[in-house]
C-alpha cells in the first residue's frame, strides 16, 4: 500500500515544477506572514537544481532565513557567500531575479552589504558545525590495546625535525638559504596565510607532547590566530570559532607560560607585525585580571572566560577613546 501524500509532499512537488523566478515570488507573496518552515522547503527544492539562477535564489532565500535568526540557515549561508559573491557579479543576472520585486531588492540590498562586510580571509572558518549532525562514534583507548601491542618507542629526533619543518614552512623559510618570506610568519592577509596558519596548529597539535617548545610556539599562533577573527559573524553572532582558539591559547599559555618566554622573540619584526604582540598580551593580561577578580576563576579554567565578549567591549572603549 502506497504511503499517504502529506501536505508538504504535494507541496513540494508542485514547487518542483515551477520556474526559479515564480518560487522566488511564491516566497515573497508571503513576507507579510513570514512561514520559515516553507521557505526551508523552497531552499530545498532550489538546492536540487543545477544553473546559477537556482543556486543564486537558494542563497538568497537561505540569507534571509538567517538575517532573520535561523541558526541552521546562518551555518549555511557561511558556505554559499563565496559562491553567492561570484554570481552577484552578473548584473544581467540579479536584475531577472530581483529586479521588479520591491522586498527581494530590499533583501538583496542586505545581502550586498553583508557579503561586503564578510573577512574573505577566514572563509568557512568562521562557520560552526551544527553538533546535531555530529556523529557519535565510539572511541578506542589505549586500553583497547595494552594486551595486543609492545610499548612503541618516539623517536625524539624524527619529531624534531618535522617540527623544524612545520616552523620553517610556517615562516616561510626559503629552503637551503638563510632568507624568509616576509609575508608569512604571523601574518594573516588572505586564504592562502589562513590555510598556512591552520597547518601549523594542526603540526603542533600533534607535536607539543615531544618537542618542548612546540608549546610555546602553539600558544602563540593560538591567540594571533584569534585575535585576527572578527568577533561577530555576519549575523551579529559570537564567532565561536574565535572563542575556541582563544580560550584553547590561554590554556597552553597558562600551562606552558615558561616555554612561550623562550620563543617570544618570533614576534619581531621579521615574523610579525608591530601589533601582534600587541593584541596577544591584551587578551592574556585580560585574563590574569579576570581571574585576579574571581577566586573560582583558576578552578574554571579560560573554558569559562568570555574572550570575545570581553575584547569586543575592549574594543569599543578604546574606539570611543580615539575619538
Amino acid at each position: 500500500m502506497d504511503a499517504p501524500v502529506t501536505a508538504e509532499d504535494q507541496l513540494r512537488h508542485e514547487a518542483s515544477g515551477l520556474a526559479v523566478d515564480d518560487i522566488l515570488a511564491l516566497c515573497y507573496t508571503l513576507h507579510q506572514r513570514p512561514q520559515p518552515a516553507r521557505l526551508r522547503l523552497y531552499v530545498d527544492v532550489l538546492r536540487r537544481r543545477g544553473g546559477d539562477r537556482a543556486q543564486f535564489a537558494c542563497a538568497l532565500i537561505c540569507f534571509d532565513l538567517a538575517r532573520q535568526g535561523d541558526v541552521a540557515a546562518q551555518r549555511d549561508f557561511g558556505f554559499l557567500a563565496d559562491t553567492m559573491r561570484g554570481l552577484s557579479a552578473s548584473d544581467e543576472l540579479v536584475s531577472q531575479l530581483v529586479g521588479g520585486d520591491p522586498y527581494l531588492g530590499y533583501v538583496w540590498e542586505l545581502c550586498r552589504a553583508q557579503l561586503d562586510a564578510l573577512d574573505p580571509r577566514f572563509a568557512e572558518t568562521e562557520v560552526e558545525p551544527d553538533p546535531e549532525l555530529m556523529p557519535e562514534l565510539d572511541l578506542l583507548s589505549d586500553a583497547d590495546f595494552a594486551e595486543d601491542l609492545p610499548d612503541l618507542a618516539v623517536d625524539d629526533v624524527a619529531m624534531k625535525e618535522r617540527f623544524e619543518q612545520a616552523l620553517e614552512a610556517f615562516l616561510g623559510g626559503v629552503p637551503g638559504y638563510p632568507v624568509f618570506d616576509a609575508e608569512s610568519g604571523f601574518r594573516v592577509k588572505n586564504g592562502r596565510d589562513v590555510e598556512r596558519v591552520e597547518t601549523f596548529l594542526r603540526e603542533l597539535d600533534s607535536l607539543r607532547d615531544y618537542v618542548r617548545v612546540a608549546r610555546g610556539y602553539r600558544a602563540l599562533a593560538l591567540l594571533f590566530y584569534g585575535t585576527h577573527m572578527r568577533s561577530k559573524s555576519i549575523f551579529g553572532t559570537v564567532n565561536l570559532r574565535k572563542q575556541e582558539l582563544l580560550r584553547d591559547g590561554l590554556a597552553e599559555f597558562a600551562q606552558s607560560g615558561h616555554v612561550v618566554g623562550d620563543v617570544a622573540g618570533v614576534l619581531g619584526a621579521l615574523h610579525a607585525e608591530p601589533e601582534v604582540w600587541a593584541k596577544v598580551s591584551d587578551v592574556v593580561v585580560d585574563y590574569l585580571a579576570w581571574c585576579s577578580q574571581h577566586s573560582e576563576a583558576i578552578q574554571q579554567g579560560p573554558q569559562a572566560f568570555d574572550a570575545v565578549g570581553r575584547l569586543a567591549v575592549r574594543d569599543l572603549q578604546r574606539g570611543r577613546q580615539r575619538r
